[in-house]
């Protein structure tokens, strides 16, 4: 796609237009932000960086297309919230806007733009929300990656500079303008990459100083690199600060510009040398390895049609529990024919208003969803409605996380099946000056829509991840599903590989909780589109929750997950096409207890233990293996805070009878059951209709982590 890099002149936004270059994007523009005042080199911006700004003029003869510039005034950072909405057309933020605007204005076929964000979500989210407003994709290959080896990369596209010596032209090359941090001063300036490293890592050991700057150790200035394709900025003199003012010291590098020719194959050489961030890395190839001993007889999808004259016809369930509205089952009641899916939609969220206005609740407040089409085709036309009823400008800029599958055992009449769960907590809306612009103070995600090699962007209206603030100490999170999608192309895996997809799904969950640092496993789900891939994901599952930690060192600092809270869920579709997809709920922390299926004791606490040796403990317990009663397989119980308790239950039944009971008799709370509503009597199917705390999630067939069948599997989280 063509693309503008917006530039400071740092080496940041520069490597990261090397990335795009190697992903076969084309440069056309670059913008920058700026001062008014040419001798005004820093302007406090929250966002932007404005030391040697005067140099960044030059860059446009240096690589050979438009320049388009914008300026920014001191202090203008209005809304300095870390997810970003627009409160004022006077913040800085909206300045980039109008820049980016006008690049789209006068290049109509503008697809994507660059940034050089590596940790700041504060920088990555407001370049998100302007090029989502204008429909521009985000790329950003440096995002989340680890700084020294990011940085030991740069050094390596890098020419070691002495002097004024800059051979052979068109290598990286970025120099220090300014240093603030203990361990650097006035004889850092003008100090290259290579020359730097040696420094900063030491820094980084003894004060955990970042190597790559990113809280303001340095800033450097790009005299050359690979695409600078005609020409370079040459060194004539360096100003430095000797005497340093509160321990920053600043230099004014005066430049000319040096003409040259740099033919497109030195650009194309030195893009194949550069360094790319592979798919799975070799932690996760050990454990794709063991998992490829799994047989797979082909793609036998083995989908079940949907039964002539058959109905499902759920009644909305709606239950409460520990600030949580969870609203569940909402289906069209539209019956006139031919009335259109988005119809169908639009009616389905008619009810949900109807149900959050009484009681003063807003989609702002929405912090997860389950969304299941009769036809899986119907995405895009389900997701436009959607994304509306979300709109991020009007309810705030983390739309809720998501599951999305699709389900033939729906009836015709249906459609689409909508479940939500909701935060009710008290005074947490926050109503903006800025129109009817509302956000929940009390949540919080991971909304990344920039493409990268670190995980897939959302396709679709949703954040990756949600949690609340109020549950500070367990930060209990629920990961929006995962598919096999290549990061960087944003490309499905073959199906033609199902290990791959597997394990890569997998590894893109782990990453999102390992981001947010909520590593403890609650419950998963792993939705497959074929029985074939039942095997492949138990195997891929059992391994990551325990068996690696002993097969290879890599794995070795990964705590045990509980095996057994897995579903396995068979349904006719999934998004892309794809094979396999996981998601989940983690936490951060744990106030465990845990409870034995066999045993007729009461709960037993275990206070101030960790999840590993909880993990163990179950793994010791006796599952039981009999045909009909219902098993609850895994319970995780943890305080959070006044002596509350919270449950999360994994279990399955073969037995009607039992399966009611356990209904019947577990009344709190939220319980997803998954089943096939073909396989089941009129009048157990009527009984289930109207359980006031159940999402009937209407599917093909049921696992466990072993790839047992089941008739009923269940989530119950209290």
């Amino acid at each position: 796609m063509k693309f503008v890099a917006l530039i400071s002149g740092g080496k940041d936004s520069c490597y990261n237009i090397l990335h795009c270059l190697k992903q076969k994007h084309e440069l056309v523009a670059l913008a920058n932000l700026c001062p008014q005042d040419t001798q005004t080199q820093e302007l406090n911006s929250f966002m932007f960086q404005t030391v040697g700004h005067d140099l960044v003029s030059l860059y446009e003869k240096c690589c050979d297309v438009p320049l388009f510039k914008r300026v920014i005034h001191q202090d203008g950072s209005i809304n300095k919230e870390l997810n970003y909405v627009k409160l004022s057309n006077d913040d800085e933020i909206e300045t980039m806007y109008n820049l980016l605007h006008d690049v789209k204005l006068a290049i109509p076929d503008l697809q994507g733009v660059s940034v050089g964000a590596i940790l700041s979500s504060y920088q990555r989210v407001r370049v998100e929300d302007v090029c989502n407003r204008l429909g521009l994709t985000v790329l950003s290959y440096l995002w989340q990656r680890d700084q020294l080896e990011l940085m030991s990369e740069m050094v390596s596209m890098s020419r070691d500079v002495t002097g004024e010596a800059i051979t052979p032209y068109g290598l990286f090359d970025a120099r220090l303008i300014k240093v603030a941090t203990i361990g650097l001063d006035g004889t850092h300036l003008n100090k290259s990459l290579p020359q730097i490293l040696p420094t900063m890592i030491k820094l980084n050991q003894r004060y955990e100083v970042n190597i790559c700057g990113e809280g303001g150790e340095f800033e450097t200035m790009v005299l050359d690199a690979p695409f600078f394709k005609k020409g370079y900025l040459r060194l004539v003199n360096v100003v430095t600060d000797s005497q340093g003012n509160d321990g920053v010291f600043n230099a004014h590098l005066e430049v000319e510009f040096a003409p040259r020719e740099l033919k497109p194959d030195f650009l194309q050489a030195e893009l194949e040398r550069l360094p790319e961030q592979p798919l799975l890395g070799n932690k996760w190839e050990e454990l794709l390895t063991k998992v490829k001993t799994v047989s797979h007889d082909g793609m036998m999808m083995s989908v079940m049609e949907t039964p002539s004259g058959y109905t499902f016809n759920p009644t909305v369930s709606i239950a409460s529990t520990n600030n949580l509205l969870y609203i569940s089952n909402l289906v069209s009641t539209l019956t006139e024919e031919n009335t259109s899916l988005e119809s169908h939609m639009e009616n389905i969220f008619t009810k949900l208003e109807a149900i959050l206005h009484p009681k003063t609740l807003y989609p702002c407040q929405i912090i997860s969803s389950s969304l299941i089409l009769q036809d899986i085709s119907n995405f895009a036309k389900i997701n436009r409605i959607y994304n509306k009823w979300f709109d991020t400008n009007k309810w705030g800029p983390l739309p809720p996380s998501r599951a999305c599958v699709g389900s033939n055992m729906l009836s015709l009449q249906n459609m689409v099946q909508l479940s939500v769960i909701i935060d009710t907590t008290p005074q947490t809306i926050v109503n903006h000056s800025n129109g009817d612009v509302k956000i929940n103070k009390n949540k919080d995600g991971l909304h990344v829509q920039g493409r990268s090699y670190w995980a897939p962007c959302n396709i679709g209206p949703y954040s990756q991840a949600t949690w609340l603030h109020n549950d500070y100490e367990n930060k209990v999170a629920r990961i929006s599903g995962q598919i096999a999608l290549i990061p960087k192309s944003m490309d499905l895996v073959s199906n033609d590989d199902p290990w791959t997809q597997s394990v890569l799904a997998l590894k893109h969950f782990d990453t999102l909780k390992q981001t947010i640092d909520t590593k403890n496993q609650l419950y998963m789900t792993c939705f497959v589109s074929s029985g074939d891939m039942v095997d492949i994901v138990s195997k891929t599952w059992s391994l990551y929750c325990s068996e690696m930690s002993y097969e290879s060192s890599l794995w070795m600092d990964k705590e045990d997950d509980a095996v057994e809270s897995l579903i396995i869920v068979q349904i006719s579709q999934l998004p892309r096409n794809a094979l396999c997809e996981w998601g989940g709920v983690t936490a951060k922390t744990l106030n465990v207890q845990t409870y034995d299926s066999d045993s007729d004791s009461e709960y037993n606490e275990v206070d101030d233990i960790s999840l590993s040796h909880v993990n163990n403990a179950m793994n010791n317990f006796s599952i039981r293996e009999k045909t009909h009663f219902t098993e609850v397989y895994n319970t995780i119980t943890f305080s959070k805070g006044n002596h509350l308790k919270c449950y999360f239950t994994t279990g399955f039944s073969n037995d009607d009878t039992e399966l009611l009971g356990y209904l019947n008799e577990n009344k709190l709370g939220q319980i997803t059951l998954y089943l096939n509503p073909s396989n089941c009597s009129l009048d157990i199917m009527e009984q289930l209709y109207y359980k006031d705390n159940v999402e009937l999630y209407p599917v093909q067939k049921v696992y466990n982590h072993k790839g047992s069948s089941f008739k009923y599997g269940f989530n119950h989280s209290y």
